[in-house]
């Protein structure tokens, strides 16, 4: 199994050292370290993913407004762990040009994992980001962040236009943060239909996955009980399991195959 996204930091979340013995209790060979909102200082990813880069890599994140935004991007495109940046479907450089943090993603041949909310990911905004730039890997986390609970509610044209971004083949997404976007505990039966439909559109080959290690008071039991969430899905054959739990992350973020052995 390859973790997709774990926030580890010497504040807000608990440290890397913490997160290594969960990991290999729950059979987790490797991860990939994303930085949380508020923190645009990447140093500690980066030092904590040094430590194994054939196991560890970074989502580092950029202030899009900074002036020197895109230089950033450069700079952390040259580091061997660091394989995307981290923004927000509405992100925008101040500027002549609007995409230009997106373009020096693009150009650097990093991975734009973007954050929501489901609505601005379906926006036509959105879309044409997406049709602009078709060399630019984009990971959608959290299923668009999609809330189980309200789009059950109600009709979801959003969720519609995020499941029509998968006609895209740069497009992927990621399964996680149930605990949070559904309305009843694991096993989220809420969550199904919607994950089903992922499935559908973008197929296991562009879905990572994430086990929500740095939710709050997580226990060890709960991180590995995210990978039964997967390989107990009825409506996947253990080739789909095996692609969102591990291989998609593996070819997405250029880990080694070796993880995966």
């Amino acid at each position: 199994m390859v973790d997709s996204h774990v926030h580890v930091g010497r504040w807000k979340y608990r440290e890397f050292g913490d997160y290594l013995p969960d990991m290999a209790a729950a059979g987790v060979a490797a991860a990939v370290l994303v930085q949380f909102v508020g923190n645009t200082d990447n140093r500690y990813l980066i030092d904590c993913a040094e430590t194994d880069p054939a196991r560890f890599a970074v989502v580092a994140m950029v202030d899009p407004a900074e002036a020197g935004a895109v230089r950033h991007v450069d700079r952390l495109a040259r580091s061997e762990v660091v394989r995307g940046i981290r923004l927000w479907a509405s992100s925008r450089s101040t500027g002549n040009d609007p995409l230009a943090i997106w373009k020096a993603i693009e150009a650097n041949g990093l991975v734009a994992s973007v954050r929501g909310p489901l609505s601005d990911l379906a926006a036509p905004a959105f879309r044409r980001i997406v049709e602009a730039l078709p060399d630019l890997r984009i990971r959608l986390e959290h299923l668009g962040f999609a809330v189980y609970h309200e789009l059950e509610a109600a009709d979801h044209p959003d969720f519609e236009a995020f499941l029509q971004l998968a006609e895209y083949p740069q497009v992927a997404t990621m399964w996680a943060g149930f605990y949070a976007n559904s309305s009843a505990p694991y096993p989220y039966p809420i969550a199904d239909r919607f994950l089903r439909a992922a499935v559908r559109a973008y197929g296991a080959q562009r879905i990572t996955w994430s086990g929500d290690w740095n939710r709050p008071e997580v226990q060890p039991a709960e991180y590995a009980q995210a990978v039964d969430h997967v390989r107990d899905a009825a409506f996947l054959t253990s080739d789909q399991a095996d692609w969102i739990l591990g291989r998609s992350t593996v070819e997405l973020f250029g880990l080694s195959r070796r993880v995966l052995s």
